[in-house]
């Protein structure tokens, strides 16, 4: 297959890492709140705020319906995290019948370095937690420098490693 436009295919180290810590506690109310039905438009918009520094292509190289399908699908869940009353960044869980991944998680720019990487996965695990299902991610070597040692620190455990070719902006 040719690349996208504006994109190309490039090797890349993926974690693929399994929560095995306690379910943390319960995030406070103001803390997190489910984004329901969310338009495409506005969800494609954050996921570029929050993952553009990262090479997040997972959902604009598919098309508008696409990603409604999988917006509208029920085993798709979308959760705002908050700071000071703000939208601080996202997290999105993919639910199967026996286990919960964390598809995407991450905060916008302005908050990165504000001590809310923790906050945020802690919350993202909660919610994901819920149905005691096996709760999982996989992050790469293009992400947050700090991502792979901040997953870690919270709970999880690397369960495969691997390099595949992948999507990147140029």
């Amino acid at each position: 297959m040719e690349s996208p436009a504006g994109y190309k295919k490039i090797p890349v180290k993926t974690w693929f890492l399994t929560y095995s810590g306690e379910l943390p506690e319960q995030p406070s109310p103001d803390t997190i709140k489910r984004w329901e039905n969310p338009p495409v438009d506005e969800y494609l918009e954050i996921y570029k705020t929050v993952g553009a520094d990262w090479g997040w292509t997972g959902r604009l190289l598919k098309s508008k319906e696409e990603v409604t399908e999988i917006l509208n699908s029920q085993n798709n869940e979308l959760w705002f995290f908050f700071a000071e009353q703000e939208i601080a960044g996202f997290f999105e869980l993919e639910r199967t019948e026996n286990e919960t991944e964390l598809v995407y998680l991450g905060l916008k720019p302005e908050r990165i370095g504000k001590r809310l990487g923790q906050k945020l996965i802690q919350a993202a695990v909660y919610v994901a937690g819920q149905d005691e299902h096996k709760v999982w991610l996989h992050t790469c070597e293009r992400d947050h420098p700090t991502a792979l040692r901040e997953y870690l620190k919270a709970g999880f455990k690397i369960e495969k490693e691997l390099v595949s070719m992948e999507y990147y902006p140029e």
